[in-house]
């Protein structure tokens, strides 16, 4: 799963369980859930169920796969080269929650290199007084008890060989205060509170940036005191004697709550743990099955409406163009620039198809600069098949960019003019060039005034013409007996203004089509054949300039007169209109 889509559904998987857990605190507090063992093994329940989530439930589908095009060119394969290029706001977020992760797992580091040293230089509490020693053979007996001036309040962790350490001014307490406290650590190791306490603190590191969470394990840390509390209560018999200690041991000093271990007391916590102390609650099994009953039946409810609101969703698998979706496709030019510095890669785009199947917008999500552009350019002269896919609809295509290793030569083709009847060569024009240019370029054309010229002459002039400048394009004025050659009027190409669309998809975008009138001379001499133009479409989609490719003389002006009044679709590039450089062709074709 790339990026993009693991952000989105960890945003989405955010946000359900954000939903569950606000559900659940309301149904715990409309139906006055109270007993502490029963709110521990709810709260408990609800955060499995949350991070359960993502493996019980369905995933939408992608709307479509990813598709791979490579592209090839001749330059050998060299080592891949990674462009330098600004961080985009996805990988900033990444690495954001990452360092956030890490910060919280220095923290927990913290926490347990300060357990082992309690552990390693706390001196051991021996002899134990004998009450305290017979309460340890009854509650916890593998449980070793420490003393540790540095510490506030006792502390309690350890599994296989739990250790209690206890604050240096415990031998100062009474011995009814020292039994209370002694007997609710002995509960944590008895009940192996201390595992549970370590899974929390890594949850809240690996989620730290949902406050639900956060929420959530609170609710149930105090869940489990007050459980604690209540057997601790049981055990002694003597419930002033335990809320006695609780306030002993709030009157001391506050410390840093760093170590990943079951404390005595968190000071957040008092209020609610003397609050139910001093209250007898209990819950009949009658109630206890109607709270489970009501309480799925909400969090069910909840549970609905939160995957249906913010669904996860499955990353498209790579895989090759399915060719009952895709009509027509582009592959892309690799960059001159890319192709010097040997920059290989895969561009991730964001497409948008519209009703028709059309590519009508394309951003990229991801890959190096050098190829994005081509990437663009190519994606935006796809189509796809209306009746294959649901349509409009936004899907992602991988273009994957590789040098060939096997060195095959590029070929390019070029369209070959019309049909042209023999004329005698009057005269040669050259325009854009410079005075040495133009002559240069007289001298190496295959024709010269009074030569006879046809179709294959016209195809070597254009041929030498395009070798000695490859913006040169040459067309036959064979009523005037001349030939004209001029510069094609460069295109200046940048992502944010304009871009090359091939004829056909830009064809398929034509809103307003107006036909040539057939030049009068032309019909009568029996003139036919195509006119080829360069056209810029401007943002709005109407014809800003026109440049003549090739074509008969005598019906350029008819096409570009008929062009000038052609409307467009208004192309979108990363959602911003955008201008268009395309060729246009106009036949003129005589009534037989």
């Amino acid at each position: 799963m790339n990026l993009a889509y693991w952000l989105a559904n960890l945003a989405a998987w955010s946000a359900q369980t954000a939903v569950l857990i606000a559900a659940g605190a309301v149904a715990a507090w409309v139906l006055r859930l109270r007993v502490p063992r029963v709110r521990l093994a709810y709260w408990q329940a609800l955060l499995a169920v949350c991070l359960l989530l993502p493996a019980v439930e369905p995933w939408r589908p992608a709307a479509d796969s990813n598709i791979e095009v490579s592209t090839s060119d001749a330059r050998p394969v060299a080592p891949n080269r990674s462009s330098a290029h600004s961080v985009p706001w996805r990988q900033a977020v990444l690495l954001v929650l990452v360092f956030g992760c890490a910060a919280r797992a220095v923290w927990l580091a913290l926490g347990f290199a300060k357990l082992h040293r309690w552990r390693r230089d706390a001196p051991v509490f021996s002899p134990l007084p004998p009450r305290l020693d017979l309460l340890r053979a009854g509650v916890a007996p593998q449980a070793e008890f420490r003393l540790s001036p540095s510490l506030s309040g006792p502390v309690t962790f350890g599994l296989w060989q739990p250790v209690v350490v206890l604050p240096g001014s415990f031998a100062a307490l009474p011995a009814a205060i020292q039994e209370a406290i002694v007997c609710h650590e002995l509960v944590h190791v008895r009940r192996r509170d201390w595992i549970v306490t370590v899974v929390e603190q890594a949850i809240r590191a690996a989620l730290w940036f949902h406050p639900a969470i956060w929420w959530l394990t609170g609710q149930a840390q105090l869940a489990r005191e007050q459980t604690v509390d209540g057997e601790v209560v049981a055990l002694t018999g003597n419930r002033a004697q335990y809320l006695n200690a609780l306030l002993a041991i709030a009157g001391n000093r506050p410390a840093l709550d760093l170590a990943p271990a079951a404390l005595f007391l968190r000071k957040r916590q008092l209020k609610n743990r003397v609050d139910l102390l001093l209250k007898e609650i209990t819950m009949s099994k009658r109630s206890l099955i109607s709270f489970c009953a009501t309480s799925c039946a909400v969090l069910l409810a909840a549970g609905w409406l939160a995957l249906h609101t913010f669904p996860l969703e499955a990353a498209p698998a790579p895989q090759a163009a399915d060719s009952s979706k895709l009509l027509h496709s582009v592959p892309p030019q690799y960059p001159p620039a890319a192709r010097e510095k040997h920059i290989e890669g895969a561009v991730v785009l964001e497409v948008r198809i519209d009703a028709e199947g059309h590519v009508s917008d394309a951003k990229v999500l991801s890959g190096p600069d050098e190829l994005r552009r081509a990437a663009l350019e190519a994606i935006l002269q796809w189509h796809y098949s209306p009746t294959a896919m649901t349509l409009p609809t936004t899907t992602e295509v991988t273009m994957d960019f590789k040098l060939p290793k096997n060195g095959a030569p590029i070929t390019t083709t070029r369209p070959s003019p019309p049909a042209l009847a023999a004329f005698t060569l009057k005269s040669i024009e050259i325009a854009g060039l410079s005075d040495t240019a133009h002559d240069e370029l007289l001298q190496r054309l295959p024709v010269h005034a009074g030569d006879t010229v046809d179709t294959e002459v016209m195809l070597s002039v254009q041929a030498a013409a395009r070798a000695f400048d490859d913006h040169l394009a040459a067309f036959a004025q064979s009523a005037e007996g001349k030939i004209h050659i001029s510069l094609i009027e460069p295109v200046q190409v940048t992502p944010s203004s304009r871009i090359r669309v091939g004829g056909n998809v830009q064809q398929s975008k034509l809103l307003v089509k107006v036909q040539p009138v057939y030049p009068p001379l032309a019909k009568s001499a029996g003139v036919e054949g195509a006119v080829r133009l360069q056209a810029i479409v401007g943002k709005d989609g109407t014809v800003e300039n026109l440049t003549v490719i090739e074509g008969q003389p005598m019906l350029v002006a008819a096409a570009m007169e008929a062009v000038r009044q052609w409307q467009y679709q208004t192309t979108l590039l990363n959602g911003d209109p955008v201008e268009v450089v395309t060729e246009v062709d106009v036949n003129f074709t005589l009534a037989k």
